[in-house]
This record gives structure tokens, sequence and C-alpha cells, in this order.
């Protein structure tokens, strides 16, 4: 299933390398990244590696900034794109300066870029991926650092291995990255433990969720409640597995007001447990995994219409 035919070659051929990974990161964006940078510079020290990206993952507040890089670096340097399914959704538009590019990524290869891809849509993370290329590499030391960086994206992307696609190879790359001093029970504690406001922004989204005849659940979080709550959009949106736990909710959903152009707009998180629904989101300005995807820029009347398509994905 895995084959990285070349890219050892490239590494161990180049002397420096930009890694870049999606907009508004997550924990396997950032830990791909930071997980492959680190691996590079502990195997070759000569070599010059670059984490970049505008934005920053608060998420178990373990992350590093991002690095700074000359425009004369960048030129010589071979981009490796981390987790991002298409061009718009890289989180700096510098990659295209790079002298080479390649894509290493686990989401549906509807828009292929780069050079060289590494696409393997059938793995939970991208982490898992990064994992196995390493485990393919038994001559290259890998530290509890790097160790620690892949397995925060794995158990973030995977909801601590419940997804529906965690895969028995998801389980047993974890076990074999984890017998490099991965700290597994603080790392959960850092990553999924909440402070009291989240606790009872949770219970208030809860309590307050709309259900379509027991199948899909949804809640609209505006504008004001976010300001409230003093609560970020991407953070807001987190909070959609509050809804994952009841097992009569087949798809469900949280939405986030914004304002554009003077027009209220929503962007959404949706997930599933069986249907594929980025069918669905490819058509509401969208996309993502079978049964986790998202939405972006929605009037309301397509907001209407995005419920209307989903509860229709449902066995009645």
């Amino acid at each position: 299933m895995f084959q990285f035919d070349g890219l050892l070659q490239i590494i161990e051929e180049n002397d420096i390398f930009t890694i870049f990974r999606h907009e508004h990161p997550d924990c396997d964006a950032v830990g791909s990244q930071f997980g492959l940078k680190n691996w590079i510079e502990e195997n070759w020290p000569g070599k010059h590696v670059y984490a970049l990206g505008l934005e920053y993952c608060k998420q178990g507040n373990c992350w590093p900034q991002s690095d700074s890089i000359s425009k004369e670096d960048l030129a010589n340097s071979v981009a490796i794109i981390l987790d991002t399914a298409n061009e718009e959704r890289i989180d700096d538009a510098s990659w295209k300066q790079a002298k080479h590019v390649i894509r290493i990524d686990h989401h549906p290869n509807t828009h292929p870029f780069g050079d060289e891809q590494f696409v393997f849509i059938k793995s939970a993370s991208t982490c898992e991926i990064l994992a196995e290329f390493f485990r393919q590499c038994p001559d290259k030391y890998v530290s509890t650092k790097t160790a620690e960086y892949l397995f925060r994206g794995m158990l973030t992307d995977t909801l601590s291995f419940r997804t529906s696609n965690t895969t028995g190879h998801s389980l047993e790359i974890a076990g074999w990255v984890s017998q490099f001093g991965v700290r597994i029970p603080e790392l959960n504690r850092q990553l999924f433990d909440q402070d009291i406001e989240s606790f009872k922004f949770a219970n208030m989204i809860r309590n307050s969720v709309q259900i379509r005849e027991g199948r899909l659940a949804y809640r609209i979080v505006t504008l004001q409640e976010m300001n409230e709550w003093a609560m970020p959009a991407k953070q807001v949106k987190n909070f959609i597995e509050e809804f994952g736990h009841v097992h009569e909710f087949e798809i469900y959903a949280i939405f986030v007001e914004k304002l554009e152009d003077d027009r209220l707009l929503y962007d959404g998180s949706l997930r599933s447990r069986h249907v594929q629904i980025n069918d669905v989101a490819e058509r509401f300005h969208g996309g993502g995994h079978r049964n986790a995807c998202g939405v972006k820029g929605l009037n309301s009347e397509e907001l209407e219409q995005l419920l209307d398509a989903l509860f229709a994905k449902i066995p009645q």
C-alpha cells in the first residue's frame, strides 16, 4: 500500500527543504510538518529545513512557531506540502517559488499538484503516512520529539482512534511510533482536556442542538455568541465532536456565522458515521474526507439546501 519511490533519494540529494501545511492548521498538519522537519535535521545535521506557515495551531499549546526564510534559500529549496488537498488551502503561497514540489497527503486526490505526489487516501492521517515512511528507513534515527509530533497528529485526526477511517495499520503504526518514548497519557491530557469555559460552552452547544427526525443534528453558532464567549470560529468548529457520541445521529454538523463584504455567511464542519458526505460538501464550496469534511461561505439559502441534501443521504 505505501510506496515512497524516490522520496528518500530526494531528501538525501538536496540541502534545503521548505515544509508547508494547510491553512487553519490542525495537529495532523503541524505534527507532520514538525515531525518531518525534526527527522531530517536529526539525520542530516547539515541540511537546512524550514517549517513555514502564516497561522499558528493552538490546540494543545505545544507547537513551535513557523520559521522565516530568505528568498534565495526558498528558490533553492524542495518544497514538501503536507496534509493539503488543493493548492488554494496551502498556508503560505511562497511554496510556488521553490525549485521542486512534493505533496504528501491522505485527502482524496481530486486536485493533484506537485512534481511528485505520495497520496494515500486510506490513511487516517498524514502523520500515519510519514510514520510509515520513517519505518521504511530503518537505519535512520527517530527521536522522542519526532515521535510525539507524529503521535499528536494521529491521535487527533482519528479522535483517539475512533473515526471510521481508523484501520489496523493506524493502530499498528501508532504502536511503532510509541516505542520511541511517547508519553501517551500526557499527550492525551494536553490535547483533549479543556478549561471550564470550554466545558460550559460545550454544554450550551449540546443543550441547543437542532435535530431533524432524530438522525441529523446541527448547531449554528452566531457571531454574537462567539463574541459573548470569546470563542473564535476555528475553536467553535472543534466542538462538533460533542455530537459524535450520540449513536442516533447519523450526520452531524456545526456552523459558524461570519461577515464578508457586509454579507452574513456560514462556514461549517460536517461529520457522518457511515454515509458518504464529502460529495455533498463539494457542491457547497467545500470538500474533504468521505465522513469528515467542511464547507465555506454559504448564504442562508445555501445552508438550508445543504441541510436538505445531507438529510437526503441518510437511509430511511
